[in-house]
Parts: structure tokens; C-alpha cells; sequence
């Protein structure tokens, strides 16, 4: 893919970011998700928004649909499941795209966090970065979650891992792919498989949060040692484990 840097009025380099949301009956959260969007501080020429909705029983896809202007473009995918979204949101991606963000349904970008993305990745030019994360706050927030997230954002900084949200050198995605066998894990095996192409960055910013309501109904310390034990697995056998969808 060609390299779109642009140069502002101050001279500052901009990169174009592509941010695709796979989204599954996610009608109470996917609204809130793209106004949000719309409010990000960022030249709108220089970033796309792909939604691809994909089993919904809900309304997502008409709730979506109706923010389906200028750089924001709503699909259906013709596959069942987060991985064959996310890849479908891989083909329609531009090919002016630097920079891709695979982000969840229920995550919110607040208005400054293309511009801390743009001026950390510009910044450290000496650094050969191919994929990475973010710190991420919860909603709503609470001392119990404040206190987990911290926990789980020094877990992703230094295992080289993500939750929610995952970020990737576009031109990378003709060789990355999420894997379509796999139910739980597939974040991971493509983070493993994009760190082949360059280093991992974790983005300290407090321009993302994310809904607690999995770890509210399941349980944080069942969340915990659930995901670990899953990833710890070969893939033969992660295939034989189900994501819960959590509405």
C-alpha cells in the first residue's frame, strides 16, 4: 500500500489510519461507539471507519447504517463469527491506508485518540513497529475496575498482548489475517504472526475505554484464569472452546 504521510500547517506529519468494528448484536453499544468516532479530532480525509456487521439479530446493522456517510461505511459479512469480519473489513480497507485498527464494538475512542496515535507513531521513527496496543479504561468506571484494568494493562504491555483493541501496519494485512478456525485466541495468534514483520508498541493514552459488562457477568477472577488457560493452549485444542457472546 502507497504512503499517504501528509504534512500539516505546523509542519507535523499525519498518517491515514483505517479503524474496522466487527459487530454482533451489539444495537445498545455500536451507536454510542460511532458518535464518538465522529467527534475524533483528526482530519476526516485522512481516516475511515468500516463497520461489518455480522449476525446480528438486533438492529446494529440499521442503527449503524444510519451513520453510513462520508468516511464511515457499514458491510455485512456473509460469515458468521469475529474473524471472517474482521478479514472481510481487511478487503475493504484503502489503499491509502498507514495504519489499521481492528477495535470492539463496545469501545469508545475519545476525541484526541487518532492524534496521540499519529504523533507516537511519527515520533518514534526509529522504532520498526508492526503491530500493537493500547492502554484502556473502563465503563463505567469504578476502584474494582480502575484496579483490574491496570492489572490487565501491565499484563498486555509486557506478554505483548491486547484486549479490545488490536493496531496494525496496514500493508502487513496482505500477509496478516485472523485466523477463521479459531473462536477465542484469534487476537493473539495475529499479533504473533504480524510481530514476525517488526516490534510490538503499547500506546499509553487515555483516549480508549471499553464496556466492563463481560467481566461484570461472568466474573473478573473467572475472566482471568479462563482467557490465560485458553491461550496457553495449542491450537488443536483452542479450537474446541466457544467465545460466550455477553449482551
Amino acid at each position: 500500500m502507497q504512503n499517504t504521510e501528509q504534512i500539516n500547517t505546523k509542519g507535523e506529519k499525519k498518517l491515514f489510519f483505517s479503524i474496522v468494528i466487527p459487530a454482533h448484536n451489539e444495537a445498545l453499544y455500536i451507536e454510542n461507539t460511532l458518535n464518538k468516532i465522529e467527534l475524533l479530532e483528526y482530519t476526516k480525509e485522512l481516516y475511515e471507519v468500516i463497520v461489518i456487521e455480522n449476525g446480528s439479530k438486533d438492529d446494529t446493522y440499521n442503527i449503524a447504517k444510519k451513520f453510513e456517510i462520508g468516511n464511515i461505511h457499514i458491510f455485512t459479512s456473509p460469515k458468521k463469527g469475529i474473524s471472517p469480519a474482521k478479514n472481510l473489513g481487511i478487503e475493504k480497507i484503502n489503499t491509502k491506508s498507514d495504519w489499521t485498527v481492528f477495535l470492539d464494538a463496545d469501545t469508545v475512542l475519545e476525541k484526541n485518540f487518532l492524534i496521540d496515535l499519529n504523533n507516537f507513531l511519527i515520533k518514534d521513527l526509529g522504532e520498526i513497529y508492526s503491530v500493537g496496543t493500547t492502554k484502556i479504561k473502563p465503563f463505567p468506571a469504578s476502584k474494582k475496575a480502575n484496579r483490574w484494568f491496570a492489572f490487565y494493562d501491565l499484563g498486555h504491555k509486557f506478554t505483548k498482548t491486547s484486549y479490545a483493541i488490536q493496531i496494525i501496519k496496514s500493508k502487513l494485512l496482505s500477509k496478516v489475517h485472523f485466523r477463521e478456525d479459531l473462536d477465542m485466541g484469534e487476537d493473539l495468534k495475529f499479533i504473533d504472526e504480524a510481530r514476525k514483520f517488526g516490534k510490538f508498541f503499547f500506546l499509553e493514552t487515555d483516549e480508549v475505554y471499553t464496556s466492563i459488562r463481560r467481566f461484570e457477568k461472568e466474573g473478573w477472577w473467572h475472566i482471568f484464569i479462563y482467557w490465560n488457560f485458553v491461550a496457553l493452549l495449542p491450537d488443536k485444542l483452542k479450537r474446541k472452546f466457544i467465545y460466550k457472546v455477553v449482551r
